[in-house]
């Protein structure tokens, strides 16, 4: 586990249109979390309107307490399957920017299931920020990633 100043905060986000059951979809988001953590009310709603009038509810979360972070990490790195950890290494441009964020897109319906694993259709976004003071941003993800 990295510790808690090379990552600064942590967002989870993901969208929940109005097909979807709103409790399977905070299930889903609590699977991202450690135990200790999936009691707390870290997710707020949002209420929106989608292209066609749908109905859209949005759950974030922003995590800046360190210990918090430190947990989260070490959580989603220990569950994140090895290959897929690799295979955000070796293509890191496509899940990073200059700002010093590592992108992950993780499966909503396998996070329901209680299975980590990434995929781009319909899932949960989580941004981890680097900090850009803890040496080169690039190196401490492939570090974050290689740890586990």
């Amino acid at each position: 586990m990295k510790t808690p100043q090379q990552i600064q905060s942590i967002e989870i986000s993901t969208i929940a249109h109005s097909t979807e059951d709103l409790g399977k979809v905070e299930a889903a988001l609590s699977h991202l979390l450690p135990d200790s953590l999936r009691g707390r009310q870290l997710f707020t709603r949002s209420y929106v309107e989608g292209h066609y009038n749908n109905p859209i509810v949005t759950f974030t979360a922003r995590i800046t307490k360190p210990s918090e972070i430190a947990q989260i990490t070490g959580f989603l790195m220990n569950q994140l399957p090895k290959s897929e950890r690799l295979l955000i290494q070796r293509n890191l441009s496509l899940h990073s920017d200059g700002e010093g964020n590592l992108f992950l897109r993780v499966d909503k319906q396998q996070a329901l299931r209680g299975i980590i694993t990434l995929s781009d259709v319909d899932p949960i976004r989580v941004k981890l920020k680097f900090s850009r003071f803890g040496g080169r941003v690039t190196d401490l993800m492939i570090n974050y990633l290689e740890s586990s």
